[in-house]
């Protein structure tokens, strides 16, 4: 079913969006873009837990299967051509004139985030993909640790300059530097003759680098001097009501200070993507004297991101590896992945650490709670909850979490903050901006910004709207 909208509807040059995630949920971000013959998917996200209605994390489709158990319930969208060829032709004899046989030129990438990226294994690699360079060496990433295979180095890749536009099909893109809790965030102003699609992905004010965001924002006022604009908007934070906004530097320093009342080990968790969060923790142990210690997977990612970032690339020198016992037990060199291998001889392990725990900070993720088993740390051990998994108390993990924080009598802290902006700077942000349209999406509750764009789309999964 297409929506015409009024007052923007072009005709034959009409922008067309179909929204096949992120509506009316968080997560699963994926916005089909067409106009004048040129097909852009913006984001290609996986839905939480695989399917908000149909899957969960404990029932999958069968792997050989995914794409057509995806299609059936339509977290995937219906188009042969993002799709291997080996599997077009079974794909069409299942669903039939219902799939679209159209070409897709192109998957614009703004961040490294699996609810924006985690569909893209099933797609076809001759998909052409554009991202920023640091998405693009989180996506090498995954491929290298084993999470995801996304097939790379197989894939047409075109990494955007910040700032400057590119022509893909009959649209001009013009990708835009924002601030989110990983590096190489980016927007879309996508013009489309009198039109333009403006697309935030995530975004926040209280990073490192607001300004980034508010830049975003004023450009969009500035692009309806000359153009329609329709604005998708994340709204993950609407409805949530008041929530603990900290700075990161705010964080360091209440790090800082928790980290001074440890008597011994002192453990943190943070999510392995966020390197601002990586970078207080380095700071916080270069000022009280200890050692972060990381494992191998967020060593790997945090010598990707120092190509970015001169300062990680100058704290991480500091910094030594953590090596758990797998398999045999024995660390020999088949327990372990590729990139875990190297530090065979020179990682630390559970024996170093709890010879001297005052000399460490130690990043621990949930999966290896075990590791405590071995370290035996003394009580009032210091563990930072900060970003990692689990996230909060509706995630059933937390109570494992805490079962072991009370079992080994540690001091917990959880010193966090969102990664998203606040209901009042989203609609602050969004009067300024002051679009055409708002189409507010990514949210549980988008009925939030009702009443302060006059025109504001409800979204309808699956549905096309026509400007």
């Amino acid at each position: 079913m297409v929506v015409l909208v009024p007052g923007l509807h072009g005709g034959s040059m009409s922008v067309k969006l179909t929204f096949y995630g992120a509506v009316n949920e968080i997560g699963g971000s994926k916005t089909l873009l067409q106009y004048n013959g040129t097909n852009l998917f913006l984001d290609f996200g996986k839905d939480f837990f695989g399917g908000a209605d149909h899957f969960s994390d404990r029932l999958r489709p069968a792997a050989y299967l995914q794409i057509r158990d995806y299609l059936r319930f339509g977290n995937l969208p219906p188009m042969a051509g993002l799709y291997p060829p080996t599997q077009s032709q079974f794909l069409q004899q299942e669903f039939g004139a219902t799939l679209d046989s159209g070409k897709v030129d192109g998957i614009l990438l703004s961040h490294g985030h699996i609810d924006h990226f985690g569909f893209l294994p099933l797609v076809d690699v001759n998909v052409p993909l554009y991202m920023s360079a640091e998405t693009l060496e989180v996506l090498r990433f995954f491929d290298e640790t084993g999470e995801f295979d996304l097939r790379m180095d197989q894939r047409p890749v075109t990494v955007f300059e910040h700032d400057k536009v590119m022509h893909i099909g009959n649209c001009e893109v013009l990708p835009v530097r924002s601030d989110h809790d990983i590096l190489g965030i980016l927007g879309f102003i996508v013009r489309c003759g009198a039109t333009s699609i403006i697309y935030t992905s995530d975004y926040r004010l209280h990073g490192k680098h607001p300004e980034r965001v508010r830049t975003f924002f004023e450009l969009m006022r500035q692009e309806k001097q000359h153009a329609k604009t329709v604005l998708l908007t994340e709204g993950t934070r609407l409805g949530f009501g008041s929530i603990d906004q900290l700075t990161e530097n705010e964080i360091q320093e209440l790090a800082t200070r928790a980290v001074g009342t440890a008597a011994g080990l002192v453990l943190t968790n943070y999510y392995i993507l966020d390197t601002d969060r990586l970078k207080v923790f380095l700071r916080v142990a270069e000022k009280t004297g200890r050692t972060m210690v990381l494992q191998p997977q967020h060593m790997l990612m945090a010598r990707k991101f120092a190509r970015f970032d001169s300062e990680l690339e100058r704290l991480i020198k500091n910094a030594e590896v953590y090596l758990a016992r797998r398999g045999s037990g024995k660390y020999l060199a088949p327990d372990y992945r590729l990139f875990e291998q190297e530090y065979l001889v020179t990682a630390l392990r559970a024996t170093d650490i709890a010879a001297e725990p005052t000399k460490y900070m130690l990043q621990l993720d949930f999966s290896d709670l075990g590791e405590l088993v071995e370290i035996n740390p003394a009580p009032h051990t210091v563990f930072i909850q900060s970003g990692g998994e689990p996230l909060g108390q509706y995630d059933p993990n937390y109570t494992v979490l805490m079962k072991w924080v009370k079992d080994f009598r540690m001091d917990f802290y959880r010193i966090a903050t969102p990664g998203h902006a606040s209901e009042l700077d989203i609609r602050d942000l969004v009067m300024r901006a002051d679009p055409s349209v708002l189409v507010p999406m990514h949210s549980k509750a988008p009925e939030a910004l009702n009443g302060y764009i006059k025109d504001t789309i409800a979204l309808r999964k699956g549905m096309t709207y026509e400007f």
